[in-house]
């Protein structure tokens, strides 16, 4: 019996034992999952952007694991603190949500600012949790891209989508030339750099250089980060390509290739000099497959010998194109980074060049004053590549060539590195250009002024003579041109005497090439009085006496100028009536009714009525 309530007693303390534990680890586990009532999500989000117009506020709310959701409170403030609106809402469940609509606190009339939302949630328990978001409203830009490179060239933009967190997105046909991005179609907010195909385009910057193609192009105005990514799918061996060498350690993503067609990869452009070491490379560190030449024949191997490269150009700025498949590598010569003129003739002589202004078009030139001597051009301050030859004032270069001789002067120089073509132009600081010569006004004694029309061109309407005549710049022989052509030609310095057959004619000459033109030119009578008014020209005939037209007219009273061409461009005029000297772009002639016989003479301004 005693050991039947022993045993007894042990089950009952083994019992409670038992029961202890479990509420204890049943406490620990509640004391560990009973969170704090959650906030799932808030509308407008942290530190987001809401575009000026109505708009709802809404929080989502979780409750923790236990106790379930009681209440809320939501406050919206501005920047300053001042509350807009306030809502409270009682909340069920272990999930729920609050709205406040946009119509409740004049969404729509709030003024572009940043503004803030206050949320405190409570659960059952009593647990409570507090969030703050602040947002912005603001007007959302329109952004577009624009430019020679566009479908719409520098007229009009075409616009960007806006894809979220700030990003705005076009795939956009492109041909080769320059864009920049530009807020709500107007040039006072806008963005470019110099860099392709991607960068950080700045305010008021450089027009982006635009290869043709078919491009995703995205942009983000908040950074002014920009990125042009093929957007047709070429087939290709590598997934991408990058040049890699002595030029950046062999390794780096700076000469990164673009995918221009099947199998081909293109580098647009690289400044590479002769000697460097280069291999293509499917990673920036030789990852993947990588390409050299063992040969070198042009055709590259997988996991070949580094490549030379050499090319009769020099250091410049390459072009570099790759095929994968074939595995064929050409280098096409873009450009020169620098051209400068060297020599004894020069105000550096042979131990300073001096730089040369790239005219953007494979060209470059410079005017200087020289002194007797020689000269050469050359690229990139060295004598790696440089070009030289014989003639004077004009020649093509060839590498390495001869010295040119110069005799002093002050020169235009032009120098074409493609073609090796130079020029040296005297420039006497041509103030004006006249035509002089047995066939002008005033022959051999003095020139006939001709008009600049600041185009780098001058004209002259004149009558001529059977004769010779030459162009010269500022009244006197240094500089001067002639040729054998009529009536077109290009004049050399000191060249042969043009010759002239009578007649009146628009002359144009350009001094910087020695091009020239005579153009037979009418005279006309136009004006309230003439047959036709203002409306067009009654033309005259050339009369015997050079310089002269004559006309036979029956006039109204009114008023009568004399001009070329049926055009405003050379027209003459004068105050007196019935004889006068008119003068260019002068007054109207006063004229009263009458049938007259008119002459007027082009070269002294001589007109008269009877």
């Amino acid at each position: 019996m005693k050991n039947i309530l022993k045993l007894s007693m042990l089950l009952v303390a083994f019992s409670a034992l038992l029961f202890s534990a479990c509420k204890k680890e049943e406490l620990d586990t509640a004391a560990l999952t009973d969170f704090a009532p959650g906030i799932a999500s808030i509308t407008p989000a942290n530190n987001s952007k809401v575009d000026q117009g109505n708009f709802d506020v809404k929080v989502k709310f979780i409750s923790g694991s236990i106790s379930t959701l009681a209440s809320t409170t939501v406050k919206l403030t501005d920047e300053a603190g001042t509350e807009i609106k306030s809502a409270a809402k009682t909340l069920t469940g272990t999930s729920d949500s609050i709205v406040i609509n946009g119509a409740d606190f004049n969404a729509a009339a709030l003024p572009l600012g940043k503004y803030n939302l206050v949320v405190t949630v409570t659960d059952v328990k009593g647990k409570s949790q507090t969030k703050n978001a602040q947002f912005e409203i603001y007007i959302q830009p329109k952004v577009g891209i624009i430019g020679s490179a566009t479908p719409k060239g520098w007229d009009e933009d075409t616009n960007m989508t806006d894809i979220g967190n700030g990003i705005f997105e076009i795939v956009i046909t492109l041909v080769d030339g320059e864009a920049k991005f530009r807020a709500n179609d107007a040039w006072d907010v806008n963005w470019g750099a110099a860099d392709f195909p991607s960068g950080i385009g700045v305010q008021n910057g450089a027009n982006i250089k635009v290869t043709a193609g078919t491009w995703r192009v995205t942009f983000s105005p908040s950074t002014g980060a920009y990125n042009f990514v093929s957007a047709v799918t070429f087939a290709s061996k590598a997934s991408e390509l990058y040049l890699l060498g002595s030029f950046n350690n062999f390794e780096g993503t700076q000469y990164k290739f673009n995918l221009k067609s099947d199998y081909t990869w293109v580098l647009d452009e690289i400044l590479i000099k002769p000697g460097t070491l280069f291999k293509f490379s499917e990673g920036p560190a030789f990852m993947g497959k990588s390409w050299g030449d063992n040969e070198p024949d042009g055709k590259a191997e997988e996991f070949g010998k580094n490549i030379t490269f050499a090319a009769p150009e020099g250091e410049a700025y390459y072009k570099l194109t790759f095929n994968d498949k074939t595995l064929r590598y050409t280098f096409e010569f873009l450009k020169y980074p620098s051209i400068g003129i060297i020599g004894s003739a020069t105000p550096g002589g042979w131990d300073t060049e001096t730089d040369m202004t790239n005219l953007g078009n494979g060209s470059f030139e410079i005017t200087l004053e020289l002194v007797a001597g020689e000269a050469k051009f050359r690229a990139n301050k060295s004598w790696d590549t440089n070009w030289g030859a014989t003639d004077f004032p004009e020649g093509v270069g060839t590498l390495n060539g001869s010295n040119i001789p110069v005799p002093a002067g002050r020169y235009k120089i032009t120098f074409t590195p493609a073609t090796g073509a130079y020029k040296f132009v005297p420039d006497a600081g041509i103030q004006s250009v006249g035509l002089i010569g047995s066939a002008t006004p005033q022959g051999w004694n003095g020139d006939t002024g001709m008009r600049n029309n600041n185009d780098g061109t001058f004209s002259l309407v004149v009558g001529l003579d059977n004769g010779e005549v030459k162009f010269r710049a500022n009244g006197n022989w240094d500089v001067n041109w002639g040729a054998t052509g009529f009536p077109n030609g290009t004049g050399s310095l000191g060249g042969a005497n043009i010759p002239v057959t009578k007649g009146i004619y628009l002359v144009t000459f350009k001094p910087a090439t020695g091009e020239y033109s005579f153009a037979a030119a009418s005279i006309g009578l136009i004006g309230s009085a003439t047959p036709d008014g203002w409306n067009s020209d009654t033309n005259m005939t050339e009369d015997a006496a050079v310089g002269t037209v004559t006309l036979n007219v029956t006039l109204t009273a009114g008023e009568a100028k004399f001009r070329a061409n049926d055009d405003w461009g050379f027209n003459w005029g004068g105050a007196d009536f019935p004889t006068g000297t008119a003068v260019a772009n002068g007054a109207n002639i006063p004229v009263p009714a009458g049938t007259y016989n008119v002459t007027f003479n082009v070269n002294t301004g001589v007109y008269s009525f009877n």
